[in-house]
């Protein structure tokens, strides 16, 4: 299996709509927001990020409990570690999702690396929405981070001087689409110049899942 994985409508149109129909009737209250980014390491939209909605996978009525199965099937058997309903507000800078060199630690004495997955539900028109992949340093002969800011979003000072190479661009297609990478890979998102991104009003709806393989 590839460390990154695209798949167009990964989710058949059936189980997106009661997906769909399930996190509207939770009518859990979004938490968290846009992190505000320091002029030395933002981009320069000077925000990132947005806001969250839990999964509820206590509930067995939960139709993501037919996805789950689905994800195993394709990726191997792991454990979930962390997921949500996502709403992303303005686009990721180049980032992973280690939270620090402790928990790194803990989670390699415990677990295997295993895959996060997006699946987009929605996105609002005008969006540029996707995920994006980067080696650092870059490897030879790779586009740098750079060379594409009209479709990412433009870094800030020191930030700006990283050595980033674009490994992957993934633009989303569909709703119910697949992004699927291993953990800890330098990723973020697409952007479009010409969106007014804003705090009032999210501009992507996502499933984002992190699992960990078990250690035989």
């Amino acid at each position: 299996m590839s460390d990154i994985v695209f798949k167009e409508k990964y989710v058949s149109e059936e189980l997106l709509a009661k997906i769909r129909s399930f996190i509207d009737k939770t009518n859990d209250r979004l938490s968290g927001g846009p992190i505000v980014r320091h002029v030395e390491t933002g981009s320069n939209l000077m925000k990132e990020g947005g806001s969250d909605r839990p999964l509820r996978l206590e509930n067995p009525a939960n139709p993501l409990h037919e996805l789950i199965p689905q994800l195993k099937e394709d990726f191997g058997n792991f454990y979930l570690h962390t997921g949500s309903i996502r709403y992303l507000y303005y686009p990721y800078s180049p980032h992973t999702d280690v939270r620090s060199n402790e928990d790194l630690m803990k989670n390699r004495k415990n677990y295997k690396h295993g895959y996060t997955f997006i699946i987009p539900l929605q996105w609002k028109s005008g969006c540029n929405a996707g995920t994006t992949f980067f080696d650092s340093p870059p490897k030879e002969g790779q586009d740098l981070y750079v060379e594409h800011e009209q479709v990412l979003p433009t870094m800030q000072n020191e930030n700006r001087n990283k050595n980033f190479g674009v490994k992957r661009l993934v633009p989303w297609k569909h709703p119910g689409d697949l992004v699927a990478w291993m953990n800890y890979q330098y990723h973020g998102s697409l952007m479009s110049k010409d969106y007014a991104y804003n705090d009032n009003e999210w501009c992507k709806e996502f499933i984002s899942i992190e699992t960990f393989r078990y250690k035989e």
